[in-house]
């Protein structure tokens, strides 16, 4: 992805609110990103880090306080927030993707196309006369990732997609997501259950409306290789720390087992993110 350019830019940004007492509230402070085409990028912190309003942002919800906020205009952006009621306007699902594509120059015919297409990947199997208020809050879900999908976005925005889905549609979501990057279309990935953000092309972390930390995942997750030679013999707790920790968070359990080896002297070259990767090298061990 370092051939290709920027398609979101955002340079010092800042959002700030007044809060009570006269006192200002910084819900983003400084924060600067590109996204280049095809690139996943999890966004990651705590409740109250600015998560969710750096999607708004991104989605052209929330208005600037300072910086720059640079978005081509026939940029498709499209968005699934926590709450899947709060985007949902039709009353049945053929509605619903009425709504989400009657902006597109494109024929009925390739809208009905899109409409099925969509329903089938989120495995959303309903007809398209049902209604939406009688459906489960994860079936509402998939119902936004499927709109968002059918209008074929260039960014796809998703903030905690998977909080209301079982673990067999989170492994079809995170499918979907591989395909759709490899295809072209940039996804911003919101969460923070970090096991989520494992297959990530890069992590952004958020803390008190500030990005401290922008890299590839296994950095974010395991100490620098040059402290990690320090971690064999250390007692759990103890030694150095890799940023996720470092801001208070709790990495993968797959993380958290491969950290408990490397103090045993074990793995030490390597930097697993995802169970099968772990298996596999301590199959070598």
């Amino acid at each position: 992805m370092q051939d290709k350019l920027p398609i979101i830019s955002l340079q010092d940004v800042r959002v700030y609110y007044a809060a009570e007492g006269g006192e200002v509230k910084k819900a983003l402070d400084g924060v600067s990103l590109t996204l280049k085409s095809g690139e996943w990028l999890s966004i990651v912190g705590a409740n109250g880090s600015g998560k969710s309003t750096l999607s708004g942002l991104l989605l052209g919800y929330i208005p600037l306080s300072g910086g720059e906020r640079e978005v081509p205009d026939n940029l498709i952006i499209r968005g699934v927030l926590q709450q899947p009621d709060a985007q949902v306007l039709g009353d049945t699902i053929e509605e619903e993707f009425h709504f989400a594509l009657s902006h597109l120059h494109i024929s009925d015919d390739e809208k009905m196309r899109r409409r099925q297409e969509a329903l089938q990947i989120v495995g959303l199997h309903l007809s398209t006369d049902a209604m939406i208020a009688p459906l489960s809050g994860g079936q509402k879900q998939l119902l936004n990732i499927a709109t968002a999908l059918a209008a074929k976005p260039d960014v796809f925005i998703m903030d905690e997609p998977t909080a209301m889905l079982d673990p067999d549609a989170r492994d079809r979501i995170e499918h979907i997501v591989q395909t759709v990057t490899n295809q072209g279309t940039a996804v911003i990935w919101i969460t923070h259950h970090l096991e989520e953000a494992t297959l990530c092309d890069r992590i952004i972390a958020m803390h008190k409306g500030e990005c401290v930390y922008d890299g590839v995942p296994e950095s974010f997750f395991y100490p620098a290789a040059s402290a990690m030679e320090s971690v064999a013999g250390t007692k759990p707790g103890e030694g150095v720390q890799s940023p996720c920790e470092k801001w208070g968070l709790e990495p993968p359990f797959t993380v958290k087992t491969s950290l408990i080896l490397k103090k045993q002297g074990k793995l030490p070259d390597s930097m697993p993110l995802r169970p099968e990767q772990l298996a596999k090298e301590v199959a070598r061990w």
